[in-house]
């Protein structure tokens, strides 16, 4: 079968072209940066088709031949006006469908109990629900309550808050109640619907079988861990201040923290089981779900995909052909020669950053993360990569995202900070006949007299650390054992 999956670099949507992939389906993926499935998944049966939801314009012909079509696309990191981005996405996907033969779509939304009092991120997956379903193409919403596996929001944020904290000060969104529900089985509802027999559009609601509210889960998971946790209750923290709080201690930056926990103040149970009976899934209880999830961060296995390294993660809506013209663009270029060969040379570079730090000052560092953090930014907590022996576009590191890359010889960071502008940090290597070449570029590029003066302030800063770090790389190349 010919599958489109709208979606495909998120956390649902990356495991889910895998295990498609791994079923020998065509796949055909839409992304804003290509290069970013084709290295994480090569496969022949794969086909990346550049284009935006948000520009209609570069949407044509992705429906040829499609039999089904994913739509797992959401714009939880936006900065403003996301619910309108949504719908715009959500308008420009349909009409293209209209216009071919696909026989089926099936979009991921949210779980939210029926109210009034719905955030706006649920809101917004709730109106999306509705412009994919106003064709006269069949289309299956699945909504989904917390999803728990390893590299997801929801399992992230507990996580850190049990692991790091013998004692939280817990808001009133962790009463609410929701029905947690292991990412396997959600992949196995999202497949099976390819085959289920429906004659129109329905809704269906998927969660496991344990109905818990968010502090019973990181108690169990507490347990489950074999530490005691003492958690206060109090009404007083907004979800503004709890998303800045998440940030201090989780992986979830401001922007994020803030429209989850929004969310997590409706309840995410079950309330209509109208086709369920046509899947075969049986839900693993809350408790096996969070064994299997730690089981595998105990053996060290990489998530296969992690929320952060979506794309549209970004806080910057991380964008590759980004097309701005700067007005102002600053460098601080540095080069060293080494009697090595490229890869060898190149060899600190893979391992830069995350646990191993960035080869000197670590400390102002971590103090430039902890501003960021302060700040509603994404700071030093995203850590290590998956991959640690290459880098791969699109992924996460510390506050970058690596936006492109070539094995062994090349890799540019654009950053994720909050900047008065763009700053990117790049490596090259290439060899010469003593050996090879090392260089070093820090750039930054602005449209505004703060971005000037950002920059000119911090340069004497910026001297010192630049040629200490591309020093400690010389040191490391020469002693890989330091």
């Amino acid at each position: 079968m010919k599958i489109l999956i709208c979606g495909a670099t998120g956390y649902v949507g990356s495991r889910l072209t895998k295990k498609l992939l791994d079923e020998g389906h065509q796949i055909r993926c839409l992304a804003r940066n290509p290069d970013s499935l084709n290295e994480r998944f090569n496969s022949q049966k794969l086909e990346v088709i550049h284009g935006n939801l948000l520009n209609q314009e570069t949407l044509h012909h992705i429906f040829d031949d499609i039999e089904v079509a994913y739509y797992l696309v959401h714009s939880l990191t936006a900065k403003d006006n996301f619910q309108d981005k949504e719908a715009l996405c959500a308008k420009n996907f349909i009409n293209e469908a209209k216009k071919s033969d696909v026989k089926r779509i099936i979009y991921l939304g949210g779980l939210g109990t029926n109210s009034e009092d719905l955030s706006p991120h649920l809101e917004s997956r709730k109106e999306v629900g509705q412009i994919l379903k106003s064709s006269q193409i069949p289309c299956i919403e699945i909504q989904a309550s917390i999803i728990i596996g390893s590299g997801s929001l929801s399992f992230e944020i507990m996580k850190h808050l049990v692991e790091r904290l013998p004692l939280m000060i817990t808001p009133k969104w962790v009463s609410s109640m929701a029905q947690p529900i292991w990412i396997d089985d959600v992949l196995r509802y999202l497949t099976e619907s390819i085959l289920i027999k429906l004659s129109g559009s329905c809704v269906i609601q998927i969660g496991g079988p344990d109905q818990i509210t968010y502090k019973e889960l990181m108690s169990i998971y507490a347990k489950i861990l074999g530490k005691k946790r003492l958690m206060i209750s109090v009404p007083v923290l907004t979800p503004n201040l709890s998303s800045k709080w998440l940030g201090l201690v989780t992986p979830v930056y401001a922007r994020v923290g803030k429209k989850l926990i929004e969310s997590l103040k409706s309840d995410s149970i079950i309330e209509n089981n109208d086709h369920i009976n046509q899947f075969s899934v049986t839900p693993i209880g809350i408790r096996e779900s969070l064994i299997k999830t730690t089981s595998d961060l105990n053996q060290n296995v990489q998530p296969e995909s992690r929320w952060y390294d979506s794309i549209s993660s970004g806080i910057s809506e991380f964008n590759l052909n980004d097309q701005t013209k700067y007005k102002h663009k600053y460098k601080d270029v540095r080069k060293i020669a080494v009697p090595v060969d490229p890869i060898t040379a190149f060899n600190p570079i893979n391992q830069i950053g995350g646990k191993n730090g960035w080869y000197f000052a670590n400390l102002l560092w971590n103090i430039r993360g902890w501003i960021d953090l302060i700040v509603g930014g994404v700071g030093l907590r995203r850590r290590n990569r998956r991959n640690l022996e290459k880098f791969i576009v699109g992924d996460t590191l510390d506050w970058w995202r690596i936006s492109e890359s070539k094995e062994n010889q090349y890799v540019r960071l654009e950053a994720e900070m909050k900047l008065p502008g763009k700053a990117w940090l790049e490596f090259r290597v290439w060899s010469d006949s003593k050996g090879s070449i090392l260089q070093q570029t820090a750039g930054f590029d602005t449209n505004s007299i703060f971005g000037q003066i950002y920059w000119v302030g911090l340069l004497p800063l910026h001297k010192v650390i630049f040629q200490g770090m591309i020093n400690q790389i010389a040191k490391k190349i020469y002693n890989p054992n330091l």
